[in-house]
């Protein structure tokens, strides 16, 4: 039996329809009765249901499972509590190995986010539980959050355009976590960089210009209207104004649609205090340093092909989103 927590976000949906289709038994954990029906979906065998700082979701989950794909949700800072609970009560219900979601370069402590995944690999270094650490670059998806925007034009997001992203598909970080809790054993006491490419916004915009036919434009969103939604209104002009350059009229229905989705993004107004202002922080350092790339020979090993290229992921993304990229056969 293999567990995944979080199994209804974007690896872990992924992760479980892999494991499904190689008729692993999957345990999958969600926090709701509608993730629990998704996950279902997607071809978990069991699902359990609850809260992962809860030692009773946590019990439950480990409960009788030999393998165990750990990610904990972004809006959870301190991760410490739960890494503690799975080494201490793990064992005796028979956790035989942990694949731990981390995150690239965990040394960047100025990183709420990046530095409690250091103290996480740290813990479980020590416990001498067999352990395997995956550490994605920012991925490729998290642009898909403007998905509207991308169509009337424009590629608005609070980080620099000029910064250097590395990035990673996470259809090949699942692709990956999958071979390895099927066979963790040569992976014991290994942590893996998954990085795929380099790029700023303005690379990554041209390449949707593209896929899309039309001029996209890379726009920075002031970091602080993450957690303060007026300071987004001076890059308002720049947006509407390449958008309306770019796809005319056309933009308008795209504009309003991507303007609703952004006054929530990830859900971000349900998370605590102390999440969301880690989320603007870790924006803010982004956009003054980018996130370089890890080891980029790592993942093509592990995979044992060509990871995708943004191109390829924007290709299919914009397939599988209704619209036919250029070039395509129609």
């Amino acid at each position: 039996m293999i567990t995944v927590t979080s199994a209804a976000g974007g690896v872990g949906r992924l992760l479980v329809r892999q494991l499904a289709v190689q008729n692993v038994p999957i345990r999958a954990v969600v926090k709701n009765a509608a993730q629990a029906a998704t996950t279902r979906q997607d071809g978990a065998t069991e699902v359990v249901v609850g809260d992962l700082r809860s030692a009773e979701t946590l019990d439950t989950a480990l409960t009788g499972g030999g393998v165990l794909y750990h990610a904990a949700p972004t809006q959870i800072i301190d991760e410490g509590p739960i890494i503690e609970h799975l080494i201490a009560s793990g064992p005796a219900k028979g956790l035989q190995h942990i694949v731990f979601h981390s995150v690239i370069h965990p040394h960047l402590h100025q990183l709420t986010h990046h530095h409690q995944k250091d103290i996480a690999e740290g813990l479980l270094r020590e416990s001498g539980i067999p352990t395997t650490v995956l550490r994605p670059s920012h991925y490729m998806q998290n642009y898909l959050e403007v998905w509207e925007f991308l169509q009337a034009g424009v590629m608005p997001y609070p980080v620099s355009p000029d910064s250097v992203m590395g990035v990673v598909d996470v259809a090949d970080v699942a692709e990956v976590a999958a071979n390895i809790l099927i066979d963790p054993r040569s992976h014991t006491s290994r942590t893996y960089d998954l990085s795929t490419v380099e790029l700023t916004r303005h690379e990554m915009a041209q390449i949707w210009s593209r896929v899309l036919g039309h001029r996209v434009t890379a726009v920075r969103i002031p970091p602080s209207s993450l957690t303060n939604s007026l300071n987004v209104l001076p890059a308002l002009a720049s947006v509407v104004g390449h958008a309306v350059r770019s796809t005319k009229l056309h933009s308008a229905g795209h504009l309003v649609r991507g303007a609703r989705a952004a006054s929530n993004p990830r859900d971000m107004k349900n998370w605590p205090a102390d999440a969301r202002e880690a989320y603007r922080t870790m924006m803010t350092y982004y956009d003054s340093h980018g996130l370089p790339a890890g080891d980029l020979t790592v993942l093509p090993t592990l995979l044992g092909h060509t990871p995708t290229s943004y191109e390829e992921f924007a290709r299919r993304s914009a397939a599988e989103l209704g619209c036919t990229p250029v070039g395509s056969d129609r």
